[in-house]
């Protein structure tokens, strides 16, 4: 789906660019004012839902990160496991800040925290399928949230110059027929 029909899906319109401020002025039935601070209120929109996919966006980027790192350290006792190794020692987060040591002897299986106080033990092939595809997951939607960042930021540019073209719409149809401006 194209991010203009996903961006609709959501209630998001695409911002439609002014060329002819008379003729939207008449077809709205809006005053230069109204027509002004109508298309400022969609600007201050269209800033909150890019605020909103902004936020999005920089917390799967710390998912992605522990994923990355989950992946990274099933791989290290996978290694482990290979070379067969006894034991290894490994440092784990506790809480922020707080990390301790453990001694795993036991590499076939891994324990791992799906959220919502849920625990589930895996054999380690399972784990990082189950890791690699929500990886991969969540990197798609990545994605898709930056076109739709994209998508947003051109509809501040398109809402930016629109406000641009009424202001000069404004100061043009106030100025005094056969005034001649001043060169200094």
């Amino acid at each position: 789906m194209s991010v203009e029909k996903r961006m609709e899906v959501k209630g998001i319109p695409k911002a439609k660019v002014l060329e002819n401020i008379d003729t939207y002025l008449t077809t709205q039935k809006l005053s230069i004012d109204e027509a002004t601070e109508k298309i400022k209120e969609d600007f201050r929109k269209y800033k909150i839902v890019e605020d909103s996919f902004v936020t999005q966006k920089e917390k799967m980027a710390d998912s992605i990160a522990d994923y990355k790192k989950s992946l990274a350290a099933l791989e290290m006792l996978q290694e482990q496991k290979k070379v067969e190794k006894e034991s290894v020692e490994v440092t784990y987060k506790l809480d922020e800040n707080i990390y301790s040591k453990a001694l795993v002897e036991d590499f076939s299986k891994v324990c791992v925290w799906l959220g919502a106080n849920v625990m589930v033990e895996y054999e380690l092939t399972e784990a990082q399928q189950m890791l690699t595809a929500n990886l991969e997951n969540i990197e798609k939607v990545n994605k898709d949230v930056e076109e739709e960042l994209d998508f947003i930021r051109d509809q501040i540019t398109t809402t930016e110059v629109n406000v641009a073209h009424l202001y000069n719409y404004n100061v043009q149809t106030k100025k005094v027929p056969g005034e001649v401006a001043a060169h200094g």
